[in-house]
């Protein structure tokens, strides 16, 4: 496994108190492989985006990329291990120097990890922005005069800059109309055919997330509630909370099984004080006592189908699903 991620916590100290964004999650990666992770904003998926890459500390657990553990490497030795482990951010525009080239940004990576001499970083940065369909005559442009769909090109060129193994991607395409849309997703597949990189794809869009990932991991409230293929999104998943997500989708909302979205469609729990026992108790149509007395453990409730519900019997326990 590439990437395997056990018990991460990450908590925030606010004005209003302690906030744990990410409690004790763990996921697992392959190499050449695309995770999902899927949730309402607020349940904590770009913060576990961000820990993932050591861009936030982590209070707990442990993030091994080829079994070694980042999660607890000082900043000297964690610089080793920085190309492998990139960014791609939702707001291109904000990613960058507003006063800088693209040409510059594009090549600050190389410099800072004194990769290459300058005429080796200009070709290194011309060949990036071929592969994501940009010619170099576009270097000397400030960030401002590209186009939406072109700064989100120049964002995946940036995270390729180091060939990395993994790219977290926090809402890329969040931004774009749907035809960008197709385009940028499009190029991320055929990069990581090409390059055999590893995508975590973070999104609120169980369409896009449905396009691009080949496992999907659905978030609520800083948990993990169901870990399943994408093949058995849409008409095999488990968890209501992934159901909802599902009949909230326009398009496929009237065929969710009959899954009872009014009475599901309560308002999102405050993350400073989640319900007792299943965090999504309070907005499920089937809680009983024990949801509220008992937390759900992850479990394999069939092979290679992982979900935190009482409704379901478990095959086994495994320590991460992959």
């Amino acid at each position: 496994m590439l990437l395997e991620v056990d018990n991460l916590v990450v908590r925030y100290r606010t004005a209003r108190g302690m906030l744990t964004a990410v409690d004790g999650v763990s996921l697992a990666l392959e190499r050449g492989k695309t995770l999902g992770l899927v949730g309402e904003s607020g349940c904590g998926k770009s913060s576990l985006g961000k820990a993932i890459a050591r861009l936030i500390p982590s209070q707990s657990g442990s993030i091994r990329l080829d079994g070694e553990d980042l999660a607890r490497l000082e900043r000297r030795a964690l610089k080793r291990y920085r190309p492998r482990l990139q960014m791609m951010f939702q707001d291109a525009l904000s990613a960058f120097d507003p006063r800088r080239t693209v040409g510059h940004s594009l090549a600050q990576p190389l410099e800072v990890h004194r990769i290459g001499d300058r005429l080796e970083r200009r070709s290194k940065v011309e060949q990036r922005l071929h592969q994501v369909g940009l010619p170099a005559s576009l270097l000397d442009r400030l960030p401002h005069e590209f186009s939406g769909g072109q700064r989100q090109r120049i964002n995946l060129a940036r995270a390729l800059m180091l060939d990395p193994d993994v790219v977290i991607c926090d809402e890329p395409v969040a931004a774009l109309d749907v035809s960008l849309q197709a385009q940028v997703l499009n190029l991320m597949t055929d990069l990581q055919r090409e390059l055999g990189i590893s995508y975590v794809f973070i999104s609120h869009d169980l369409s896009v997330i449905g396009h691009v990932a080949d496992r999907i991991a659905v978030m609520y409230l800083g948990t993990i509630v169901e870990v399943l293929p994408r093949e058995q999104l849409w008409e095999g998943s488990l968890h209501p909370y992934t159901r909802l997500l599902i009949a909230s989708v326009p398009e496929i909302g009237d065929s969710a099984d009959g899954f009872d979205r009014a009475a599901a469609a309560g308002d999102l729990p405050s993350p400073y004080a989640p319900p007792s026992g299943c965090r999504f108790r309070t907005r499920c149509p089937h809680a009983d006592q024990r949801c509220a007395s008992e937390v759900p453990p992850l479990q394999e409730a069939e092979p290679g189908h992982w979900v935190a519900c009482h409704l379901y019997p478990t095959a086994s326990a495994a320590a991460i699903p992959s």
